[in-house]
């Protein structure tokens, strides 16, 4: 109990506390006693092990409600022990697994993987899982067979599986604890209960504010005195205890004076929507990609089935080699079922914006649209005219790329330079040299415009030498553009600086012209 432990450690250390350290001939009935001790404790493994017979009919039950547990252990002979009792009192068809700190951490993931692919499972393991695996699609349910004295590691416990992404509706937590263990009663009473009533409170965890070992050595000392008739034991027992309440509360005190300190009253809710929205124009949204990436795998052969819920799955045996290369990791899968939203369930991929499903695929649909020898055979264009319903009349939708160089002054007049790129979408009604320009909104609508109607090939290529005729009369449209635009990256910049009150730097922004015109797709009203 008393070896040292590191507070700060992002995994629990989970090696037994080394015994028999004395030289031969040194208190040598201390010795025999000890082995005695070891003896008697040897004779009541397995069926008279009340502890893990109690934790078998825990797990048992857990596992008749339909929950994949955890069992978390203080060593690793404890979690050794508990993984085999567990799988002899166990059905066959439920698989138990032991991960400690004997496994390196990579192998520690695979066996965690391998055991997530058996329909029944079960995991027992050190605080070496504690933190840096993800459990929560594995796993629904916790059990602490040992108590841990630190409040936190419990909460790391938990916070593998009670996080983000848990597709279970409920997640199970079991304390486990022995009624007439006076350790685990200290350590209930002392620390746990006391953490539980801060957190509830604030709505955070706020450290014990002690070292590890005073900590360890009260808990100790408490056990031992616990339960002695010696009112004046008890009652110095109550005050160290009492001391300990007491800084915590004040610590707890300090974290909530900080609290109101720092609440964000002044924030703008209207201030923070632009921010938010500024970025979903920038980089997308969920639904954005998972249009992008339907849109784009089934334009390249790709075989899409709904499956259970928002989940789908791609068939990827008809879609060319190049495409299936650019997926990188995933380039020699066939099928895979994935989904954009969270919780997923087992089996199932969560994409997003910056997967590598979805960034290889967007790199290969624009590398192969810019690239001139491959542009013909490319599933997206550069150009193109459509008729539609969306319009009333003709309508130049237009793809461009704004670059900027942001040039940061530091008090010792050394400027540095960094480039920065933006895509935008205009569009404009009628002709480049009478030009209506549409809102930004309006415009980003005419990308899901459906073609209502057929045109001629001369008829489409008449009206797109049109569009790319009018570009040089939208010249200083562009450049006026570009400047609008560094005006409010600059003012960015100037917001971000004042918040974080960083003193003594200076922006300035200047747009690299001429703006470059990625794409020119023409939509002509119906009946036109």
């Amino acid at each position: 109990m008393l070896d040292p432990i590191d507070d700060e450690a992002a995994e629990g250390m989970d090696v037994a506390p080394i015994g028999d350290a004395e030289e031969e001939g040194e208190d040598q009935k201390g010795r025999r006693q000890l082995l005695e001790m070891a003896r008697i404790a040897e004779g009541l493994m397995g069926e008279k092990d009340a502890k893990v017979r109690k934790a078998v009919k825990l797990v048992k039950d857990l596992i008749k409600a339909g929950h994949q547990p955890i069992v978390f252990c203080r060593y690793i002979p404890t979690a050794e022990y508990v993984a085999q009792q567990l799988r002899e009192a166990l059905p066959k068809n439920v698989e138990v697994e032991a991960v400690t700190g004997l496994l390196p951490p990579a192998d520690r993931e695979a066996r965690v993987e391998a055991l997530a692919e058996k329909e029944k499972r079960v995991l027992v393991c050190t605080d070496c899982l504690s933190e840096g695996i993800n459990l929560q699609e594995m796993f629904d349910a916790v059990v602490h067979y040992d108590l841990s004295w630190n409040p936190t590691r419990h909460e790391q416990r938990e916070g593998r599986v009670d996080r983000y992404g848990q597709k279970s509706p409920t997640v199970r937590v079991v304390t486990y604890y022995g009624t007439d263990n006076q350790i685990d009663g200290v350590v209930l009473d002392v620390l746990l209960r006391k953490h539980k009533t801060i957190r509830s409170s604030l709505g955070v965890s706020v450290p014990v504010p002690a070292d590890t070992e005073t900590v360890v050595a009260a808990l100790v000392q408490g056990a031992l005195l616990k339960g002695s008739p010696d009112q004046l034991v008890l009652d110095v027992v109550q005050q160290d205890r009492d001391e300990l309440h007491g800084e915590w509360q004040a610590a707890a005190d300090r974290h909530k004076r900080s609290q109101t300190m720092f609440a964000q009253h002044a924030i703008k809710t209207e201030e923070v929507a632009g921010e938010l929205d500024a970025a979903r124009r920038a980089i997308g949204s969920g639904v954005d990609a998972e249009s992008f990436l339907r849109e784009a795998l089934g334009g390249y052969g790709a075989r899409i089935r709904t499956a259970n819920g928002s989940a789908f799955t791609v068939n990827l045996e008809e879609v060319p080699a190049a495409v299936r290369d650019a997926i990188k990791d995933h380039r020699e899968v066939k099928e895979f079922t994935a989904q954009f939203s969270l919780p997923v369930g087992e089996g199932v991929l969560h994409l997003h914006r910056t997967h590598p499903i979805v960034e290889g695929l967007g790199g290969h649909v624009l590398d192969t649209a810019l690239d001139t020898l491959l542009a013909q055979n490319a599933l997206a264009r550069r150009a193109g005219v459509i008729r539609t319903a969306a319009v009333e009349k003709r309508t130049t939708v237009l793809l461009l790329r704004l670059r900027f160089h942001i040039l940061t002054a530091r008090k010792d007049g050394e400027e540095r330079a960094l480039l920065a790129e933006a895509c935008q979408v205009v569009a404009y009604k009628g002709s480049g040299a009478d030009a209506e320009w549409l809102a930004p909104d309006d415009a980003e609508k005419l990308l899901t415009a459906k073609p209502s109607g057929n045109i001629a090939i001369d008829q489409a290529r008449h009206f797109l030498e049109r569009a790319l005729g009018d570009l040089p009369a939208l010249v200083p449209a562009f450049e006026k553009l570009a400047h609008e635009r560094a005006a409010r990256v600059l003012d960015a910049h100037e917001r971000v600086r004042q918040a974080t009150k960083a003193r003594g730097i200076r922006h300035r922004i200047e747009p690299k012209l001429p703006v470059d015109v990625l794409g020119v797709y023409v939509c002509l009203p119906t009946g036109a």
